[in-house]
């Protein structure tokens, strides 16, 4: 059981701890014990956290982990890691004050993880989501976020949606701790869970979302290699790649509605250093009061912090690719006569 589980269909990587709490999970109930009996404290504490945090595993890669302990597993086709199956996974092992100690911890650490995750999913993505949700659910998670985060997140959403969500938010009273863990929960298999399943489905995904987050001339070299060995594989990343400099390839309607996401500030950064051409068509998409802006932004020069034009960019390729995600626009589709 050693090295990394890793398939080349771009499904997770297990920890050393993530397989055992897999195999815990998948073994008979008093097999498990006794294996657990032998663990020090501190293994049977990161196994329990594993076990929490495993979510769903096919039953494939439980096939890659068993081996030669094959005759030790049951008639399952599945594994499923939760709170729930980490406190019987231990308590069976452990004196009953060590098995609520761990589990506090856990449940802690997971919970974290939660808001942690959220704070680094992207605003329209997270935005959609939480339009589906009641307003009060959506005040509460917006409420637990900086607020920084919160505002952008506000921003993605419907106008109706977010005059609702932020009235709640002003009157907003603390939360009963099981009230919170209750939508905590749902949040890890609403959101986080499934958006992590769908992204496993399909391996351009991950690899598009990796060479995204690459300088243009890093992502055609690795393109290149990937089109070497798989060129359908290739193609399909192709597809869902984009850089700032992709953006005169959005239909108008859809450069309006990323600019309307984009701070001025940043779309001044970002065009620095970009031909007029480019720039032309980037302020053509602007309303008349923020081209204008950017206009005398542009023409005032001004020292030009080329780590800031990077970040820049990136935050408006990334911000086209949440609004095509969420089927607000369409990437690479202007018409020849418009790129012209």
């Amino acid at each position: 059981m050693t090295g990394l589980l890793e398939t080349a269909n771009g499904e997770r990587i297990l920890s050393g701890s993530d397989k055992v709490a897999a195999l815990l999970l998948s073994v008979d109930r008093p097999l498990a014990e006794q294996l657990l009996r032998r663990f020090e404290n501190d293994e049977v504490r990161d196994v329990a956290r594993s076990a929490a945090e495993l979510g769903r595993l096919p039953a494939h890669v439980l096939e890659a982990l068993v081996g030669e302990f094959a005759g030790h597993f049951t008639s399952v086709t599945e594994v499923t890691g939760s709170a729930g199956e980490a406190v019987e996974l231990i308590s069976g092992v452990l004196p009953p004050e060590q098995v609520a100690e761990i589990v506090s911890d856990l449940l802690g650490s997971s919970n974290e993880s939660v808001w942690v995750r959220l704070e680094g999913m992207g605003e329209v993505e997270l935005g959609s989501f939480l339009s589906s949700e009641h307003p009060q659910t959506a005040a509460v998670v917006l409420n637990r976020l900086t607020p920084g985060k919160a505002g952008r997140v506000l921003g993605a959403v419907p106008a109706e949606f977010r005059r609702r969500v932020v009235h709640r938010m002003l009157g907003i009273k603390p939360i009963a701790s099981i009230c919170m863990r209750v939508i905590e929960n749902g949040i890890q298999e609403d959101l986080l869970i499934q958006k992590r399943t769908a992204t496993q489905a399909d391996p351009s995904v991950r690899f598009a979302d990796m060479l995204n987050k690459m300088d243009k001339p890093e992502m055609e070299d690795l393109l290149q290699t990937i089109a070497e060995a798989r060129p359908g594989l290739a193609d399909a990343i192709r597809g869902r790649l984009f850089s700032f400099e992709d953006v005169v390839t959005l239909s108008s309607a859809a450069r309006s509605i990323l600019f309307d996401k984009v701070p001025a500030d940043k779309l001044v950064q970002a065009l620095r250093g970009m031909s007029n051409e480019f720039c032309d068509v980037v302020l053509s998409s602007l309303a008349a009061r923020a081209k204008r802006m950017v206009e005398g932004e542009l023409r005032g020069g001004g020292q030009v912090n080329q780590k800031e034009v990077t970040a820049a960019r990136r935050l408006i390729a990334d911000t086209v690719l949440e609004l095509a995600a969420n089927g607000q626009i369409e990437l690479h589709a202007v018409s020849t006569e418009e790129a012209a």
